[in-house]
């Protein structure tokens, strides 16, 4: 076979190999430049050929030694003139030549190689001799038996070949770009292949669709909504400012079809958030602008909130309990979050009992003090004089029953401002931040 036809043949065969694999920027040039050197290499062999006219100090000592289509046309040439690449690239990058992978990893390169050469292999099996993929075996192995069924090198079927390779590598152009999975879930555009590829991506990611909105019945065409997360089988999706579930089911909030997931470049950025018992002012100020908020705030006991409408049927604010649910929830939906007026009247309530029990401790204290300044500049012995023991003992009595009013009532005031203080909206919980 003559070099473009290998060249060809070893780039088509490596890019279906390395997608099926899901490696990734297989386009890159210096892969495909791997692929080539890997698929003309063996022709080392060989003084005329292509590598050989520029490696003549290589190629004559070999052919002379070997011959042409023998060490170099075997798993044994194979698998030594791999691992030399190899080395020789570990080496280089050890000694300062990082540049060279920049955005890449050596061994794709080696496996570039490496694919391309048995691409050479491969072909050659079309050829009238055959190749001995077991040297020092002089067995040769062919493809077809029947000679006739083979060809030899720049002969009519070749110039075929090339063109059917040439066409199959723009076929295979998709297969590279996106690995072979991505492309079979492209052509399937089903919700559930769209949410396997969504698992499988590290960045921001679309999703376009076409469909209807369950309830309104109102058609999208060529819709694209940035997907936020997956639920029961459905896409979370944010569309148009809103946040709707997107699935093939009639329990989504869009019932799509032909829905497909298209990659950006844009970085996926997730901040987790812990706080304790901080106020609402320093929870709002920690959220970006367009930042989404996930995860569980508990409440102070009691609290019960109203919340805003906001578009989309998915529920973005809910509330278990002492605890508010967010889900994909925006700053401004936070901010529009309010008490209902059952919390409100509690709370003034309590604030009202407090400032009934300090009157009435204030009372109890002037009591007090009134009773204790009667005896103020008496001795004892005055006091028996112009006292009886009988009224001595009920002022006693009196001033003991007040004080213990003043304990019961400081007792009470405690409470109630313990009470107060567990209803003061302060929050604790862990969030997380999608920007």
């Amino acid at each position: 076979m003559l070099a473009p036809t290998h060249s060809i043949f070893g780039i088509l065969l490596t890019l279906m190999v390395l997608a099926i694999f899901g490696i990734k920027w297989t386009l890159h040039w210096t892969v495909l430049a791997f692929a080539v050197l890997g698929a003309i290499i063996p022709d080392l062999d060989h003084a005329k050929s292509t590598i050989g006219k520029l490696f003549p100090l290589l190629s004559k000592p070999i052919e002379q030694r070997y011959g042409h289509r023998m060490v170099t046309h075997s798993f044994l040439g194979w698998g030594v003139i791999t691992i030399i690449l190899g080395i020789i690239l570990a080496l280089l990058h050890l000694v300062g030549f990082k540049s060279w992978s920049s955005g890449m990893v050596n061994w794709r390169w080696v496996a570039a190689f490496s694919i391309g050469y048995l691409s050479h292999l491969m072909l050659d099996m079309l050829n009238i001799r055959g190749v001995p993929l077991f040297w020092p075996e002089k067995l040769r192995f062919v493809l077809f038996k029947n000679p006739r069924l083979r060809m030899e090198s720049g002969s009519r079927f070749e110039v075929i070949l090339i063109i059917i390779f040439a066409v199959s590598i723009f076929l295979a152009l998709p297969l590279s770009k996106y690995g072979l999975m991505s492309s079979l879930r492209w052509m399937l555009a089903t919700s559930g292949s769209a949410i396997e590829e969504y698992k499988a991506a590290d960045k921001v990611s679309l999703v376009e669709f076409t469909g209807y909105f369950t309830v309104t019945k109102q058609a999208v065409e060529k819709g694209v909504a940035e997907i936020l997360g997956v639920e029961n089988r459905r896409l979370i999706v944010l569309y148009k400012g809103g946040v709707y579930t997107l699935s093939d089911e009639m329990a989504a909030d869009i019932m799509a079809s032909k829905v497909r997931v298209k990659r950006t470049n844009r970085p996926l950025k997730v901040e987790r958030k812990e706080f304790e018992n901080k106020s609402r002012e320093y929870l709002e100020a920690q959220i970006p602008k367009n930042a989404l908020v996930t995860g569980t705030v508990h409440l102070p006991r009691g609290l019960k909130l109203k919340f805003p409408s906001f578009a989309g049927g998915h529920q973005r604010l809910s509330q278990k309990g002492n605890d508010l649910i967010l889900s994909f929830a925006d700053k401004k939906l936070i901010q529009e979050l309010a008490l209902t007026e059952q919390f409100e009247l509690e709370m003034e309530k309590d604030r009202a009992e407090i400032a009934k029990l300090q009157l009435a401790k204030r009372k109890i204290t002037s009591k007090i003090r009134q009773l204790q300044k009667e005896d103020d500049g008496l001795t004892p012995l005055g006091r028996e004089l112009l006292l009886s023991k009988e009224e001595i003992e009920k002022k006693k009595q009196n001033i003991a029953e007040l004080q213990s009013q003043l304990a019961e009532t400081n007792l009470k005031i405690k409470e109630v401002q313990l009470r107060l203080k567990s209803r003061k909206p302060i929050f604790s919980g862990t969030v997380y931040l999608r920007k």
